[in-house]
């Protein structure tokens, strides 16, 4: 036998074992959430870096807004070892780099081997591959120089290095970037982010949740089922109202007094069968005034109907009496009469 103040083996294990579990998972879930707010903090800057050895690099298109619309790319461009003379050393390389689309690009580069800026690797790395533009390559002394060309939107050129800042949301908008034969080209791409995404918030509302339901665990989901069930059968019945029958709301809205009706009624039935009996001891009394809403009609068309063959005075003084009834008060005292009876039941 059990104690009444013992806990039941269900409240245990909700108190012991559940309640425990989802609050630990709630300080996780705080602290993982703390972490990403401050050491885990995503940085407003990206810095990725990549080299190659062709003579072009071009972005593909959607690389530029990749992080945030605002970027800025650096090329500086060494020497490799075939050109490691002493000439080569004294006369610095020009590095162009334009801004224009991957159509202009592409025409520019037909026949020549391109690297690619197809991404980032990691938050430090740029994705690099090396690809021959389709179409057919023009010498250099039959064109243009890259800087005096219409093609760019934007041209830059500069000794062993260039840098281009821009703003832009356009995915098809790309940067070429044109060294000499025998250089190595180092490639950079800053982006400084206005809104950092928030990995912190989603950990903040787990959190809360589980301490949530850490409390219902150790209150009304520890309740016993047949308590809760006990506790809630009185809130229902308090919350039911008793059920009205329609013929029983027109009853109480309609005929509010039936009761002294129903006993003035018989006292009056008792004195008219006085005065047909001729009492010669009862005095002579005045005339009464007759209200037609205290009257019980049946009894009255039942001693109209009797009383036919008693005298001529008798059956007109009953006929006059009962002339003032109308269809209505005979429809309301039908409804009084079935709800006499049925409190009498």
């Amino acid at each position: 036998m059990t104690r009444p103040d013992k806990p039941s083996r269900h409240s245990t294990i909700m108190r012991g074992i559940v309640t425990p579990i989802f609050g630990l998972l709630a300080v996780a879930s705080i602290v993982l959430g703390i972490l990403n707010a401050t050491v885990w903090k995503p940085s407003a800057h990206v810095d990725a870096h990549a080299r190659t050895n062709a003579a072009y690099a071009v972005t593909d298109p959607g690389v530029l807004p990749l992080v945030d619309s605002r970027v800025t790319m650096r090329v500086d461009a060494v020497p490799t070892g075939n050109s490691g003379s002493a000439d080569g050393k004294s006369q610095k390389p020009t590095v162009c780099m334009a801004l224009t689309t991957a159509k202009d690009a592409s025409g520019w580069t037909a026949g020549h081997g391109v690297a690619r800026v197809r991404g980032l690797d990691n938050w430090q790395t740029l994705s690099v591959g090396k690809d021959t533009s389709p179409g057919k390559a023009v010498k250099n002394d039959q064109g243009v120089a890259f800087k005096d060309s219409d093609m760019w939107k934007r041209v830059t050129c500069e000794e062993s290095g260039v840098s281009m800042s821009l703003k832009t949301d356009d995915p098809q908008a790309v940067l070429l970037v044109e060294a000499p034969q025998g250089h190595s080209l180092g490639l950079e791409m800053l982006w400084q982010r206005d809104k950092l995404p928030n990995f912190a918030m989603p950990f903040y509302f787990a959190g809360g949740l589980l301490a949530l339901l850490a409390v219902l665990s150790a209150t009304v989901f520890a309740m016993d089922p047949a308590k809760r069930r006990k506790q809630a059968e009185p809130e229902q019945e308090a919350k039911e109202s008793p059920e009205i029958s329609v013929a029983q709301a027109l009853r109480k809205a309609i005929l509010p007094n039936l009761g002294q009706w129903r006993y003035s009624a018989s006292g009056r039935r008792h004195a008219r069968g006085q005065e047909r009996q001729g009492d010669p001891e009862s005095p002579l009394k005045s005339p009464t005034v007759i209200d037609p809403r205290n009257r019980n009609l049946v009894a009255d068309r039942q001693e109209n109907g009797g009383g036919r063959t008693v005298s001529g005075d008798r059956g007109a003084d009953d006929a006059s009496s009962t002339a003032v009834i109308s269809d209505q008060e005979m429809a309301s005292y039908l409804a009084r009469l079935a709800h006499e009876e049925e409190e009498d039941r």
